[in-house]
């Protein structure tokens, strides 16, 4: 819960735009990556573009008196981009500060800023997804089990092409959209977020909901439901078997 309301402030004062300053030349510098770096920690005000490649790289754009305050640690097989504390918020129409990075493999991206992260071309066995704080993510990769956590109040959109297992956390308001295929989905929901997985053509799902959240599901094969708050759930597809319990004022329709 801190962590969210210190997110959702930081996210406030942002957008208020104060004291824009002049615009200044954007300039770009390159750091050095591992390559064996397989996870990701992203943090502070910055905005990160992943991409897979042979060759691992990492360019940061941005005005100069920026790129200073731009940290990037290496420990083993984790790569750390974040950002120093701003003494001042005083942001002219370049200061926004953005990251391109490529690596051969990536296996988890954990976010608790208040950037934007894309991650794009990347096939493997599991891809761990986990955002804490106003940021958001789009991903558009292939892997056989996702495994999604948000809180606080960003948002994650996830095309998972065809995937054996998804399983997804949400906490706080933020919202997760789904798509893609998947042989079974799992999911936990909490707060008074959202999810938007109707797009996620599933076999089998799973779903315990707390809160006041909503969800909309496809299930193609069995959709089991699990309600203790007063939130919303509907399930299309027309699944053959069907389990739905809601307790308090919970809601489950079949669509």
């Amino acid at each position: 819960m801190k962590n969210t309301i210190k997110a959702m402030m930081l996210a406030a004062v942002l957008s208020s735009g104060a004291h824009a300053a002049p615009a200044a030349e954007i300039t770009s510098e390159s750091r050095s990556v591992d390559a064996r770096t397989v996870n990701i920690e992203l943090d502070g005000v910055i905005s990160l573009k992943v991409k897979q490649g042979a060759a691992p790289a990492l360019t940061i754009y941005g005005e100069p008196e920026m790129l200073q305050k731009v940290i990037v640690e290496q420990n083993g097989e984790t790569l750390h981009i974040g950002t120093r504390k701003f003494n001042s918020i005083n942001f002219g129409n370049n200061r926004e500060l953005r990251a391109e990075l490529t690596l051969p493999n990536l296996r988890q991206l954990t976010s608790g800023g208040v950037g934007a992260s894309e991650v794009s071309g990347f096939k493997g066995d599991n891809l761990r997804l986990s955002l804490d704080g106003a940021g958001s993510a789009k991903v558009d990769a292939q892997y056989r089990n996702f495994d999604v956590r948000l809180g606080g109040v960003g948002g994650v959109t996830v095309n998972g092409g065809n995937s054996d297992n998804v399983d997804l956390h949400l906490s706080g308001a933020g919202k997760i959209e789904m798509s893609g295929q998947t042989r079974q989905l799992h999911a936990t929901l909490g707060g008074v977020g959202s999810l938007d997985a109707q797009q996620l053509r599933a076999d089998i799902i799973d779903v315990n909901m707390t809160g006041l959240g909503s969800a909309s599901l496809y299930a193609k094969t069995s959709a089991n439901l699990k309600l203790t708050g007063m939130g919303s759930a509907k399930v299309y597809g027309n699944p053959a078997n069907r389990n739905a319990s809601a307790r308090g004022m919970g809601s489950v329709s079949w669509q």
